[in-house]
């Protein structure tokens, strides 16, 4: 398990690429529409994979931590992570 907003600084301009790499095979292995959850904050994300999004479709209880630190990553791999309308 890798802790994304732990192991990396976000104002650097590229995480680490294991850290890259575990992203990629998270939302791999997610089917469409699947959910993947962030245990220690509660956050819920719906994965997209047509759009590459995670809509975070349950806020966390860390003031938005793991959000924008899965926000920062995601962006690496091609992905975008936007708030459920």
């Amino acid at each position: 398990m890798v802790a994304i907003n732990k192991n990396f600084n976000q104002q650097a301009d590229t995480p680490p690429e294991h850290i890259l790499e575990w992203c990629r095979q998270a939302v791999r292995i997610i089917a469409d529409g699947g959910v993947w959850g962030i245990p220690r904050s509660g956050t819920i994300f719906r994965v997209d994979h047509k759009n590459k999004q995670l809509v975070l479709i349950m806020p966390g209880n860390d003031d938005e931590g793991d959000y924008n630190a899965t926000k920062h990553v995601f962006k690496f791999i091609g992905w975008t992570v936007v708030k459920d309308k």
